[in-house]
């Protein structure tokens, strides 16, 4: 082997580089995602002032690109990202310039940015924080096949879009969990009794929880099916649901239906 190099060293380093390669692959990996927490700026007098941080990195450990700012819609791209040991460094323009230095500290990003000001920048997952437009198509996709399931009495599918932590608030039968709404849906569909929910025309109002989901609100109807195929007019109320994305898919977590006339 030693006529193919030129020192006992730089065979070392060769037998070493893919070893190398591997951990910086792993390391970097960690980073990607979209993070969401705080960055708190020091002033020249000490105070802090706290403002929201949300990062933003994509690709993989070759091509790694990114951006952050104080909302998932208003976001500047970083530039010159690089990983030395284990953190990530990066460039970003804003604020006359700032140079970031982060690591992964169990499930957070922690670390500083250095410019003209100092930060501390303290950041978690927030797999559901996305752009507006792209919240609104997924909570009003996940909203949809939610209640195409309650239509059709398809206990399976529905359940599929409830958290087992489900805390459901109706402003006439009180407060129920996850449990309870399978069975009333089961014994509703068991006797029968089909209703139909219809959405209120441009009632729909979809807001990001950060850190956390999203805010879904709005205006529906429920149509009982009768007899002879014909429907009436059951009930319309309004609702605010709470929906996570932490387990991979949205799941409601808390619902509040009110005002039902």
């Amino acid at each position: 082997m030693l006529r193919f190099c030129m020192s006992v060293a730089l065979c070392l380093a060769i037998a070493t580089m893919p070893l190398m390669a591997q951990a910086g692959s792993a390391s970097c990996s960690a980073f990607i995602g979209t993070w969401y927490g705080s960055f708190n700026v020091s002033d020249a007098n000490g105070k802090s002032l706290r403002d929201n941080a949300v990062v933003i990195l994509t690709g993989d450990c070759k091509t790694m690109a990114g951006s952050a700012g104080s909302a998932i819609d208003r976001q500047s791209p970083m530039s010159n990202i690089q990983f030395v040991g284990d953190e990530i460094r990066f460039h970003m323009e804003p604020m006359g310039g700032l140079d970031f230095k982060l690591k992964r500290q169990a499930n957070h990003l922690t670390g500083t940015a250095t410019g003209k000001i100092l930060a501390v920048i303290d950041v978690q997952p927030a797999p559901g924080l996305l752009p507006h437009d792209k919240l609104l198509a997924e909570i009003g996709d996940a909203d949809h096949k939610l209640f195409e399931a309650f239509n059709s009495c398809n206990i399976k599918a529905y359940a599929d879009y409830l958290s087992p932590d489900l805390e459901f608030y109706h402003d006439q039968r009180g407060q129920t969990g996850y449990q309870d709404q399978l069975d009333s849906l089961r014994q509703r569909c068991g006797e029968g009794l089909i209703l139909r929910r219809e959405l209120v025309p441009d009632s729909l109002v979809v807001n990001a929880a950060p850190g956390f989901g999203a805010i879904e609100a709005g205006t529906h109807r429920f149509y009982a099916k009768q007899k002879d195929g014909t429907e009436r007019l059951d009930s319309t109320a309004k609702f605010t649901e709470i929906w996570t994305k932490a387990s991979g898919g949205w799941k409601l977590v808390r619902v509040i239906s009110y005002d039902h006339q």
